[in-house]
C-alpha cells in the first residue's frame, strides 16, 4: 500500500537517556507467555526516570524473541545501585526510547499518565564517556497552545497541547500529550504553532524530586523537624522547528487524526466497562480489586475534554 497524507502513520517519537542504574523490577505474565520491566535510571541530582518494557518470549513463528532475551540479560547480569552499590553500578544508554501513556480507571475515573518504554537497554563500557541526560525528539499535531498558570499567575511559558500518533496492537492510534515549552521558545510557539499544524520538538524530560528538612528550635526539649518536598516533572520543550507545510507528506492529515481520536474513545469506553465488569465480578467473589501497579514519574495527562480540534 502506498502510504499518502490520509493515512495515519506513526509519529517520529525518540527518547535518549542515559544514566546510572538504580533498581530492576520485573515480573513475569501469569500465563509465562512474556514478561515487564522496569527500570530507575538516575540522570541527575535528584532525578529518576522509570522506563517500561514487555515482551512475549516467543515470536508468532515460534522462535525466540530478541527483545524478551535482552530483559532477561538486564534482569540476570546488570549491576543497580540498590543490590550492588554506586561504584559498581552500571551506566546504561537508551536510543530507542519512545514517549506513551499508562493508563486505566480508577473508581470509574479514567488515570492517565506519561510513560516511557524501550526495547533495547545497553550498557557503557568502562572507556566510553557518560553524559547523563533524558531527552526527546518528538513529531506532534497541535491541538492548541495555551499560557502556563500556576496558582492563577501566568509563568511566561506556555504548554503545548497535541496528539501524537502511535502504534498499538491494533494499528496506528492518538494519543494526547501536552509539553511545556521554555520562555524563550513561547513567543515563537504562541506566534507560530497553530491548531492543526503538524510540528517537531525536542527537549528535556524532567522529573526532579528533593527532600529538604528543616528544624525549628522549641521552646523546650528537641527541635522539631519539618520535611518539605520539592518536585517537578514535565516534558520541557527546549527547541522546535517551523511547522510542516500542509501539503507535504509529512503532514498529519486532520480527518486521519479525528478518525483516530473517535476511534480512542470506544476504547476508553470499552476499558471502562472492563473495569466496572471486573470490579463487579471481585464483589461477587467477595475480593477486592485494586488499580494496577502504576509508577508515575510525571503529572497526569489533562484528556477530560472531549472536544475535537476542529
Amino acid at each position: 500500500m502506498i502510504e499518502n497524507n490520509t493515512v495515519l502513520r506513526e509519529a517520529e517519537n525518540k527518547v535518549f537517556i542515559e544514566g546510572l542504574l538504580l533498581e530492576v523490577r520485573h515480573n513475569e505474565w501469569k500465563n509465562k507467555e512474556g514478561l515487564s520491566i522496569e527500570l530507575d535510571i538516575e540522570t541527575a541530582e535528584n532525578e529518576v526516570q522509570t522506563v517500561n518494557g514487555m515482551s512475549r518470549y516467543k515470536k508468532k513463528d515460534g522462535t525466540d524473541n530478541a527483545i524478551a532475551k535482552g530483559y532477561q540479560t538486564i534482569i540476570n547480569d546488570y549491576k543497580s545501585v540498590d543490590k550492588h552499590g554506586r561504584d559498581e553500578a552500571d551506566k546504561v544508554r537508551i536510543t530507542q526510547g519512545k514517549i506513551g501513556l499508562n493508563e486505566y480507571y480508577a473508581q470509574g475515573n479514567l488515570k492517565s499518565y506519561p510513560q516511557l518504554t524501550t526495547n533495547f537497554v545497553n550498557r557503557l563500557d568502562a572507556n566510553e564517556e557518560f553524559n547523563p541526560r533524558a531527552e526527546f525528539d518528538v513529531e506532534l499535531f497541535v491541538k492548541n497552545v495555551a499560557e502556563e498558570k500556576v496558582k492563577g499567575e501566568e509563568t511566561g511559558r506556555v504548554n503545548l497541547n497535541g496528539y501524537i500518533p502511535v502504534y498499538g496492537s491494533k494499528g496506528s492510534k492518538v494519543i494526547p500529550f501536552t509539553f511545556v515549552v521554555t520562555k524563550e521558545g513561547s513567543q515563537f510557539v504562541e506566534n507560530n504553532y497553530e491548531k492543526g499544524v503538524t510540528v517537531n520538538v525536542c527537549g528535556r524530560i524532567i522529573n526532579y524530586k528533593e527532600q529538604k528538612v528543616t528544624t525549628k528550635a522549641m521552646a523546650f526539649g528537641e527541635d522539631k523537624k519539618e520535611i518539605t518536598s520539592i518536585t517537578r516533572r514535565e516534558y520541557l520543550v527546549t527547541g522546535g522547528d517551523e511547522p510542516y507545510d500542509e501539503d507535504s507528506k509529512n503532514a498529519f492529515n486532520a480527518d486521519a487524526i479525528k478518525k483516530a481520536l473517535t476511534e480512542r474513545e470506544i476504547y476508553l469506553d470499552e476499558m471502562k466497562k472492563k473495569s466496572e465488569s471486573s470490579k463487579e465480578n471481585s464483589k461477587k467473589s467477595g475480593f477486592g480489586g485494586s488499580a494496577p501497579n502504576n509508577n508515575k514519574p510525571s503529572k497526569p495527562v489533562d484528556i477530560s475534554d472531549d472536544d475535537l480540534p476542529f
